[in-house]
């Protein structure tokens, strides 16, 4: 019988593997099939199943860290793995992923899908004493009030974004005001949209190079809004706005229904 401490050593050494599964989604929640998750530690690389599905068994003795899931046409993602203890299961894990826009710009996270927010350029109305900064047009993208997600693609790094001192604001229309010229005060017709009330929101990079997540911290009310570079909207010297290059007098207006 002297092999029996062999053999309970033997079976003791062998503990089972740890269990890591959860889904792929696209951010709408529809699974995406045939998806590539990485496990940080592991060498394989695994693909999800027709459900969006995966299934990933861990020896207990491989230390691993993120894990990243990817699909053609789709902006990274990336998660954490936490078990209760080290002999656990992991908890499941869910990705949604964002597609991938075609073109930098902003895009309003839907129901179901994107809606590209169009660009409009400013108009400076007035003198150095008083002048409105604004735009002209109606905005063409509208979308919902339940919208509280925007992906915004640019090649400019965070550091670089970070200078760009992005805004969202509400907007209000103003048809006519007092503009004061060299004989005094004056009626002047304005016809713009103008800065009112700044949104609070806040800017997340997201795991590509040119891709940022702008999440905000609350719900919009009806009206017009734009996001704007520089805080141009609320420019109080208008010869600022002159100055800049034309692809800086530049806003992104859209409409809460």
């Amino acid at each position: 019988m002297l092999w029996l401490p062999w053999l309970l050593l033997f079976f003791t050494g062998c503990s089972d593997p740890r269990l890591l599964e959860g889904k792929v989604t696209d951010v709408w929640g529809n699974p995406l099939p045939d998806a590539t998750v990485v496990v940080e530690g592991v060498v394989e690389r695994y693909r999800t199943d027709t459900s969006g599905a995966f299934r990933i068994e861990i020896a207990e003795d491989v230390k691993i860290g993120a894990l990243m899931a990817g699909k053609d046409g789709f902006i990274k993602g990336m998660a954490d793995a936490t078990a209760p203890d080290p002999e656990a299961d992991f908890a499941p894990v869910t990705f949604k992923l964002y597609p991938e826009p075609d073109k930098p710009g902003f895009y309003a996270v839907g129901r179901d899908s994107y809606t590209h927010l169009k660009t409009t350029r400013l108009t400076v109305i007035g003198t150095e004493l008083k002048h409105y900064v604004g735009v002209k047009e109606y905005p063409e993208s509208r979308i919902s009030a339940a919208t509280r997600e925007f992906v915004f693609t640019s090649t400019l790094r965070p550091s670089e974004l970070a200078q760009m001192n992005l805004h969202l604001s509400r907007l209000d229309f103003i048809d006519h005001t007092e503009i004061k010229g060299v004989l005094g005060d004056t009626d002047a017709t304005v016809n713009l949209f103008v800065a009112r009330e700044e949104i609070p929101f806040d800017l997340k990079a997201l795991p590509s190079r040119d891709d940022y997540l702008l999440l905000l911290r609350s719900e919009l009310k009806a009206g017009i809004y734009a996001f704007h570079g520089q805080n141009i909207l609320n420019e109080t010297d208008y010869r600022i706005v002159h100055d800049l290059p034309k692809e800086m007098q530049v806003v992104f207006p859209f409409e809460i229904k």
